[in-house]
């Protein structure tokens, strides 16, 4: 029994000189690498990932050799940006991977799957968050100590019973023995090259962690058919409709007499030409085009109220990149971004004003280029807004 506790006990101490000791700490997990020893009887020590418990035998040869257990942890992330450009970002993201040893696993048109070394694993996930605004993010932590150990002490066990039965081999004066004792060698060979196998698989997913990135892809509606935004109110989630679904009026309306929407000044080369008490859309021959719709504003809430949910919809819904927002003043807020369309860029602009009783909504958009170029007519023209 002592030789026997001796041999595990070498296994063991071995199993952890071979795991190796990177360490990484965050806030939301426990340290890899070395945990801090706890006291057992007889002075001896282990050291076991919080919630785990390794097979008793491990335990037991663990306790009895004195030796710490290395927590294995394989960490995964997930991350969902709106970034100003994808292909940018995402050679950002392989730059970032392979200037700490890592690689590229799988690209995409709007995604990305790198692995990195372990140790770097929250540096390279900071670095990536920094290119863009975070609307998703999933981070697992999986420990595996248990499934390692097992794996180790089932291939130990396979070893020693194939050594037996060749040393039985070689004994063997039946031909039946010799044929069924070579298929259980057989056997037991393959096996051992299948655990083999998932224990490199399994350890290089400690060694190296994996995060994935999907640039500007919208959040996936609900699947009942109401807003998309969990929010009460539908125009909210319908920002941006016209850039990404092409959602205007296609039909010439006149203004009525005592029916007159929202008023603001067009720019240059604009046409206001479909009319209701509240909505005005115009636009120009280029296409770049103005949408001004009138809202009640409930419960007279501030223009922040409004910004933050407007903000909110078209970051996560619309995958539209923010780079500019501006507190115009008390009552009015202007938002600024792009977003990529198919292989083209569309510009955006948003400009909300309150007043007690309503919230009026000014929306322009266009090709990049062609939105730059009328950039300050536009904002003249949003600023123009009128209660």
């Amino acid at each position: 029994m002592k030789k026997l506790l001796a041999m595990v006990s070498g296994f063991v101490l071995a199993a952890c000189q071979s795991y190796g000791s990177v360490g990484y700490e965050a806030d939301w997990a426990e340290p890899r690498g070395l945990s801090a020893p706890a006291e057992s009887p007889g002075d001896a020590r282990v050291a076991v990932a919080s919630g785990v418990e390794l097979p008793a035998q491990a335990q037991d040869a663990a306790v009895a050799a004195g030796v710490a257990v290395v927590r294995q942890v394989v960490l995964d992330a997930a991350l969902r940006l709106v970034v100003v450009s994808a292909d940018e970002a995402r050679e950002l993201v392989h730059a970032a991977a392979k200037l700490v040893g890592g690689h590229l696993q799988e690209s995409g048109a709007r995604s990305i799957v790198v692995r990195v070394p372990a140790a770097h694993f929250e540096d390279v996930l900071a670095e990536v968050e920094r290119l863009g605004e975070v609307v998703e993010r999933n981070v697992r932590a999986e420990d595996v100590t248990e499934e390692l150990f097992d794996l180790d002490l089932r291939i130990d066990n396979a070893r020693r019973t194939r050594e037996r039965l060749l040393s039985h081999l070689e004994k063997s004066d039946s031909l039946e023995n010799t044929l069924k004792v070579e298929a259980e060698i057989m056997r037991l060979s393959e096996e051992i090259e299948r655990l083999e196998g998932r224990k490199r698989f399994v350890a290089s997913r400690v060694a190296m962690s994996t995060i994935r990135v999907d640039f500007n892809t919208p959040q996936a509606a609900p699947s009942r058919d109401t807003t998309r935004l969990d929010v009460p109110f539908e125009w909210i989630t319908r920002l941006g409709d016209g850039l990404v679904a092409g959602t205007v009026e296609r039909t010439p309306r006149k203004p009525m007499i005592f029916a007159a929407g929202p008023h603001f000044d067009a720019p240059p080369d604009f046409v206001k030409y479909h009319s209701t008490k509240t909505l005005v859309e115009a636009l120009e021959p280029d296409g770049v085009r103005i949408s001004v719709a009138r809202h009640d504003n409930f419960d007279r809430a501030s223009i922040g109220f409004w910004q933050r949910l407007a903000r909110r919809s078209l970051v996560e819904h619309r995958a539209i990149a923010i780079t500019e927002e501006i507190a115009v003043d008390e009552n009015r807020a202007l938002l600024v971004g792009t977003r990529e369309v198919g292989r083209r860029r569309v510009g955006y602009m948003l400009l909300l004003l309150r007043s007690e009783e309503r919230v009026l909504v000014f929306e322009a958009w266009g090709t990049q280029e062609r939105f730059d170029e009328l950039r300050a007519a536009l904002e003249t023209s949003a600023r123009s807004l009128r209660r």
